[in-house]
C-alpha cells in the first residue's frame, strides 16, 4: 500500500523541477503519516487450554457422590482488536472475542462471537482528547481502583495461569473497567507552572437487571436470601466525577484532586411481578405480586467521595539520577446517604414501613514514601513504606471492589449444592481459585433423564444446570451489601489483612516493602505489615490485629555462572496472622503461611523447562473458622494445601508461549465434628459419622483429605 502511494504521488508531481531524491524523501514522509493517521491497526490475543483435572479421595469409600471424577476443559478464545482511523483525530476500536469448544467443535450454537470492548476516541487540537463507550481508569489507590492479589516471587508456571485468566476479563493491571464518557484536558504550561490535566468522566456501573437468584452468573450466594447475595439491580448505577492534576516544577511536584459522586438513578426503579411466597415456602402458582428486582438489595446508593494528593519527585527536584526518593500524601473522604426505600404491601399501594435515610461520613488517609538508590551495572536497593488510616465508617466501592472473588474452578461437579460457597466449600483450593478458569462450563446434572421430574431433581441448590463462566477474576463494582459478604468469604491465606486494597475500611497502620539488587544476578525482597481495626465490629472484642511478614529471593543463574540462555530461580516465604483479643477470654487467632519456589530454565534457543511448588498452611485456632451465613457450619481447625506442576515451553517472546504441564493439587482439612448439626454444609457429601464403641467418647476431629490431577497444554499469543 505504502509502495502504491509512493507511485501514484511520484506521478503527480513528475513535472516538478525539484530534485528527485528530495521527492522521494518528502513522499516517503507522506505515505508513512497517512498510513500512522489513517486505516486500520489489527491487534489481540489468541489464548487456548486444553485440560484434564481428575480428583481423587480415599475417603469416599461407599462412593457416595456419583458425580464425574473427571472434568475437561478445552477452549479457544481469540481476541481481535481492530483499530480503525478514518480521520486523523478520530479513532474507533472494537475487541471482537471469538471462542469456542474443543470439545464442541461441531456444535454451531456453542461458539462465541461477542464485541467485548467497544469505543470511539478523539482529540481536538493538541489537548483536548475524549472517550466515548469502554475505557480504563486507575486514578489512585484511595478514589479509583482495582485491588488485586500480591504474590512474592510467584513461580512463572503458576504466573503465566493467572495471567491468562485476568486476560480473560480483560484486566490490565489495577485499572478499573468502566464504560460511558471520559473527556481529558492535558497543557503543558511552562516548565515552572508544569502540565494541567483535567480529566471528567461518566459512566454506568450497573444497570438495571433481572437475573435468576437461582443461576451460577450473577449471584454471590446463589438460592440465598441474605442481602447480598445476588448481583441482579434494581437501578442503574452511576458514577459522575472529575480528576484535576497539576504538575509543576518539571513535573516534579504533584497536587490532584478528585471529586466523585456514585449513586443509584432513582427515576429508573424497576419492579417485577413473581407468584409470592405463602405459608411453609410454598408457592402460590395462583396469584402475582409486585416485587423490586433484587430483593436482597433494598438500599440505594448517594455516595460523595472527595480525594486529595499532593506529592513530590525529591530526587527529580535534586537531579540525581542514582537516587530515588519520592512521597505522596492522599486523602478522601466519604459522605454516604443511606437511603432506605419504604416497604409497601403486595399491591404495592399501602406503605409499611416509611422511607428512611441516613448520612454516615467516613474518611481515609494514606501515605506512601518510595526511597532507594542505585550504583549503575552494580547494585540497587530500595524501600516502599505505605502509611493507612482508613475509619470504619470509610466506602467507597469504586476502590474497595476487589478483583479477586474466590470461587471453586476444576471438578465443581463434585461439590454439587456446595459449590457456590467458595472458599467454604469443602472442595475449595487457594491454587485451584488463583489459576484456573474456564470461560463456559456446562455442569453435569446430579440426575440423568429427560421427564420433567428427572429435569427438575438434577438442578443443585447451588445453580441451575446451565452453562456459566468459571473464573475468580473480574471487574464488578460492588454495593456495599455485596462488600460485606464478599469480605466474609475471602481467603485468609491472601486476603487477610487488606481483602480491599489500600482502601480496605476500618484498617490503620503500616506496610514496608524492601527491595535489593545486585547486578540483576540476585534479586531480593522482604515485606512487613502491621495494621489494626480502628474501630472493633463487636462488643465483644477489644482490638483486632493484622500482621503479615516474609521475605524472597530470585537468582539469575545465566548471569551468575555464564549460561548462555536464560535461567531462573526463586523463592519466597510469607506469614499472616489476624488476633481478636477478646474482652473476656482467650484471644482468637488466625495464621497462616504461603511458600513459594520455582524455577525456568531453557536449554534449547527457545525450548525450556518449568517447575513451581507452593504450599499453605492455615491454622484458625481453638475456636475454628464457622460462618453459618455463607455455609462454614462445622468449625475448619486446620488446613494444609499442596501445589506443584512441571512442565515444558517454547517461547516466542513476553507473553508468547506453548506450554504442556502437569502438576498436581492436595488440600488437607482437619474439622471440629463435635458441632456437628442437622446442616454441615462445608463437610463432603460422603462424610459419615465414625461408628463409637461402647463406652467410649466419639471423635471430635475428621480429616478430610483430597486431591486434583492436572494436564494441560495451553497457548498464549498477544500482538
Amino acid at each position: 500500500m505504502k509502495n502504491i502511494l509512493i507511485a501514484l504521488l511520484t506521478a503527480s508531481v513528475a513535472a516538478s523541477a525539484s530534485v528527485v531524491a528530495d521527492n522521494q524523501k518528502a513522499l516517503q514522509a507522506k505515505a508513512d503519516s497517512a498510513n500512522a493517521k489513517r486505516g486500520v491497526e489489527i491487534g489481540g490475543s489468541i489464548r487456548a487450554v486444553a485440560q484434564r483435572s481428575s480428583f481423587s479421595t480415599d475417603q469416599d469409600v461407599k462412593s457416595k457422590n456419583e458425580m464425574p471424577n473427571v472434568e475437561r476443559n478445552e477452549f479457544v478464545s481469540a481476541d481481535l482488536s481492530f483499530g480503525f482511523r478514518p480521520y486523523e483525530s478520530v479513532r474507533a476500536n472494537v475487541i471482537m472475542r471469538l471462542g469456542g469448544g474443543m470439545q464442541e467443535y461441531f456444535a454451531a450454537a456453542s461458539k462465541t462471537l461477542e464485541a467485548k470492548w467497544l469505543n470511539v476516541e478523539g482529540n481536538v487540537g493538541k489537548n483536548f482528547y475524549w472517550t466515548v463507550g469502554d475505557f480504563r481508569s486507575a486514578i489512585s489507590p484511595l478514589s479509583i481502583y482495582n485491588p488485586g492479589i500480591d504474590i512474592m516471587y510467584e513461580p512463572t508456571i503458576f504466573a503465566r495461569k493467572r495471567h491468562m485468566a485476568q486476560k480473560e476479563q480483560l484486566l490490565e493491571g489495577n485499572k478499573r473497567n468502566l464504560q460511558g464518557i471520559n473527556l481529558q484536558f492535558r497543557r503543558e504550561i511552562d516548565p515552572m507552572v508544569g502540565e494541567l490535566r483535567v480529566e471528567a468522566f461518566l459512566a454506568r456501573v450497573n444497570r438495571v437487571s433481572v437475573l435468576d437468584f437461582s443461576g451460577a452468573e450473577g449471584n454471590i450466594l446463589p438460592n440465598d436470601t441474605i442481602a447480598g447475595a445476588s448481583l441482579a439491580s434494581n437501578t442503574d448505577k452511576w458514577l459522575v466525577g472529575g480528576n484535576i492534576e497539576l504538575l509543576p516544577m518539571q513535573k516534579n511536584v504533584y497536587v490532584g484532586v478528585t471529586p466523585m459522586l456514585i449513586f443509584d438513578n432513582e427515576k429508573s426503579k424497576s419492579y417485577v411481578y413473581r407468584h409470592p411466597f405463602v405459608d411453609d415456602g410454598i408457592i402460590d402458582l395462583e396469584q402475582y405480586a409486585r416485587q423490586d428486582v433484587n430483593l436482597y438489595e433494598s438500599i440505594l446508593q448517594n455516595t460523595l467521595v472527595f480525594s486529595g494528593r499532593v506529592g513530590a519527585d525529591v530526587a527529580g527536584i535534586l537531579k540525581d539520577k542514582n537516587l530515588t526518593l519520592d512521597l505522596v500524601a492522599e486523602y478522601a473522604m466519604s459522605i454516604n446517604k443511606v437511603k432506605t426505600p419504604a416497604t409497601t404491601d403486595e399491591t404495592g399501594t399501602i406503605v409499611l414501613v416509611p422511607e428512611t435515610e441516613e448520612s454516615i461520613n467516613g474518611s481515609a488517609l494514606l501515605a506512601t514514601v518510595n526511597a532507594g538508590y542505585k550504583v549503575d551495572s552494580s547494585w540497587s536497593a530500595g524501600i516502599t513504606l505505605d502509611v493507612v488510616m482508613n475509619n470504619e465508617k470509610w466506602f467507597n466501592n469504586m476502590a474497595q471492589s476487589p478483583s479477586f472473588f474466590a470461587q471453586r474452578i476444576l471438578n465443581s461437579d463434585k461439590d454439587g449444592n456446595t459449590v457456590k460457597y467458595g472458599v467454604n466449600s469443602p472442595l475449595y483450593s487457594t491454587f485451584d481459585a488463583l489459576y484456573n478458569y474456564s470461560p463456559k462450563f456446562s455442569p453435569v446434572p446430579t440426575s440423568l433423564g429427560t421427564d420433567g421430574e428427572k429435569l427438575k431433581g438434577g438442578q443443585t441448590e447451588s445453580y441451575n444446570i446451565s452453562p456459566y463462566n468459571k473464573n475468580s477474576w473480574g471487574s464488578n463494582v460492588y454495593s456495599a451489601a455485596q462488600l460485606n459478604l464478599i469480605n466474609m468469604m475471602m481467603d485468609p491465606a491472601i486476603q487477610l489483612a487488606l481483602p480491599n486494597g489500600l482502601a480496605t475500611a476500618n484498617r490503620k497502620g503500616l506496610r514496608a516493602l524492601i527491595k535489593g539488587d545486585w547486578e540483576g544476578k540476585v534479586e531480593a525482597q522482604a515485606l512487613v505489615s502491621i495494621f489494626n481495626q480502628v474501630k472493633p465490629e463487636s462488643d465483644l472484642v477489644d482490638n483486632v490485629s493484622y500482621k503479615e511478614f516474609g521475605g524472597g529471593a530470585k537468582f539469575n543463574i545465566a548471569k551468575l555462572t555464564g549460561y548462555s540462555k536464560s535461567a531462573e530461580f526463586s523463592g519466597s516465604f510469607k506469614h499472616s496472622e489476624n488476633e481478636f483479643s477478646m474482652k473476656v477470654g482467650d484471644a482468637v487467632k488466625t495464621s497462616s503461611n504461603f511458600i513459594n519456589a520455582g524455577a525456568s530454565v531453557q536449554f534449547l534457543p527457545r525450548l525450556g523447562f518449568t517447575a513451581g511448588f507452593q504450599m499453605i498452611n492455615t491454622d484458625y485456632g481453638v475456636g475454628g473458622k464457622t460462618n453459618s451465613f455463607v455455609g462454614a457450619d462445622v468449625p475448619l481447625l486446620k488446613s494444609q494445601q499442596t501445589h506443584w506442576m512441571v512442565g515444558f515451553d517454547y517461547v516466542v517472546g513476553d507473553n508468547a508461549w506453548l506450554a504442556i504441564n502437569y502438576g498436581m493439587i492436595n488440600v488437607k482439612n482437619d474439622y471440629n465434628t463435635a458441632a456437628v448439626g442437622e446442616t454441615s454444609r462445608n463437610l463432603p457429601d460422603y462424610y459419615e459419622a465414625p461408628e463409637v464403641a461402647p463406652g467410649s467418647l466419639p471423635a471430635t476431629t475428621y480429616t478430610h483429605k483430597f486431591s486434583q490431577s492436572i494436564f494441560e497444554a495451553s497457548i498464549n499469543v498477544e500482538f
